[in-house]
């Protein structure tokens, strides 16, 4: 059962970041210029859900490796996802709850999501991938 849970997280995280993915690419396609963003406002949602996936399971990989031989790769990839999983965190539930808050759209807030968004959501999709390889063949150490 354990097993299927993680495959499940492993499949949503690729689809979310797929999902990411493709309309990072597309949105200056379909946008009107507007500072509104009615997919993306959808799609943070479970993005939210996603990037408490990754944390988690960046925290069971690092908590399962311990403080075991110091220059193993498992180790040095266990520190690097939970610290990417910090930054992202913090990135994305700043950026969202920001965007939550009608009264925070200014014109600087506005040009400066232009740059802002595409890097963390840039970072979402390389961790998510990440985290997805690490849950599907159980690189946690916890085995099943």
């Amino acid at each position: 059962m354990v097993a299927l849970a993680r495959r499940g997280a492993a499949l949503y995280l690729v689809a979310t970041a797929i999902a990411v993915a493709l309309l990072l690419m597309l949105t200056p396609v379909f946008h009107d210029g507007s500072p509104e963003y009615p997919a993306w406002e959808v799609l943070n949602w479970f993005m939210s859900a996603g990037v408490g996936l990754i944390v988690v399971a960046a925290f069971r990989s690092y908590h399962a490796f311990g403080d075991g031989e110091r220059a193993s790769v498992g180790y040095l990839r266990s520190r690097l996802a939970s610290y990417g999983a910090i930054v992202l965190a913090m990135l994305f539930f700043w950026g969202w709850l920001w965007t939550l808050n009608p009264e925070s759209e200014t014109g600087a807030a506005v040009t400066s999501h232009l740059v802002y968004f595409p890097v963390m959501d840039a970072l979402y999709v390389v961790l998510a991938l990440s985290t997805a390889r690490g849950l599907w063949r159980d690189r946690t150490g916890t085995g099943t």
